[in-house]
């Protein structure tokens, strides 16, 4: 949906003003406008987020062309995530040899779980796009056209949960995460990717060079490695490990070239640290396991 027709939204319904979905307090810095949209940092906790933002049946509507946004299709997207799907499937395969079930938040076209069906797993996959949702069904795969915080999945349904480039998108995490934590079972993990944009505006604006890469209100949130870690504490989940993962490839050349190096820069600094040094403003892939039952291999 092109930022014209999001601002006829925003127009047309009423803002929601909210408090931080971490610590719950109200005080907040503007950090930038974008879209017309506010984005704050908490001054308490230090979450970055969309404030006032639309309302959940606004979003909802929003999010039925957000798939197409820029001409994408069924292709770009299944390349744009190539390299972090074939490295979380390597990732998940390792750890239940034994293969087991999926839940994929946000599922998109279905290329994840499409994966991990042909590696064994069980697969499903959740979102609230019929457009997407129509093209993983046609594949054959098992898909529910639906926004995760309307599903009530059983306790201790699924062996592996994940959220590729959702966790930012959500109006509550911490209320998701613990409905993911309750899900799953005792050893089971989640997977989350999640950018990190708020170094890369840092710098830019200290240039004062424009930019829209808060992508407000689709993203409504921004999170550090240290707003993650507190994400999950809270949430129940013992954190495995942050990393940079694998990168994007969009189809612009630039935008390809620039993901690539700069995931490798980070990568590398990440290795030779011994997983201490996350270079700022790269996306991250976190792994998370809740506690009990017995173990797995690593």
């Amino acid at each position: 949906m092109h930022s014209a027709a999001v601002m006829a939204i925003k127009q047309m319904n009423n803002l929601q003003s909210v408090s931080c979905n971490l610590c719950g307090k109200l005080e907040n810095r503007l950090i930038t406008m974008q879209n017309d949209y506010r984005v704050v940092k908490c001054v308490n906790c230090g979450l970055v987020y969309t404030n006032p933002r639309p309302d959940r049946e606004t979003l909802k509507k929003m999010y039925e062309g957000y798939h197409q946004r820029g001409g994408s299709d069924e292709n770009a997207w299944a390349d744009l995530m190539a390299m972090n799907f074939k490295s979380v499937s390597l990732l998940l395969r390792s750890m239940f040899p034994g293969c087991g079930n999926v839940l994929d938040i946000g599922c998109g076209y279905g290329h994840f779980i499409e994966i991990m069906k042909n590696s064994g797993w069980t697969e499903l996959g959740i979102d609230p796009s019929s457009r997407t949702i129509d093209h993983a069904r046609k594949k054959g795969l098992n898909v529910i056209e639906t926004t995760f915080d309307e599903t009530s999945f059983p306790d201790c349904s699924f062996n592996v949960v994940t959220m590729f480039y959702v966790l930012e998108h959500l109006l509550n995490p911490v209320s998701s995460l613990k409905q993911a934590f309750r899900i799953l079972k005792p050893r089971g993990v989640i997977v989350i990717r999640v950018p990190h944009t708020t170094p890369i505006v840092s710098f830019l604006s200290f240039f004062n060079i424009k930019n829209n890469l808060y992508d407000p209100p689709f993203h409504l949130y921004d999170f550090s490695p240290d707003t993650v870690k507190q994400l999950l504490s809270i949430s129940g989940f013992w954190l495995s490990k942050i990393m940079p993962g694998e990168p994007t490839l969009p189809p612009s050349f630039l935008r390809r070239a620039l993901s690539v190096s700069f995931t490798y820069i980070a990568k590398l600094m990440y290795h030779i640290s011994a997983g201490i040094f996350l270079l700022p403003g790269v996306s991250k892939t976190i792994v998370a396991v809740k506690p009990g039952g017995s173990s797995f291999r690593t």
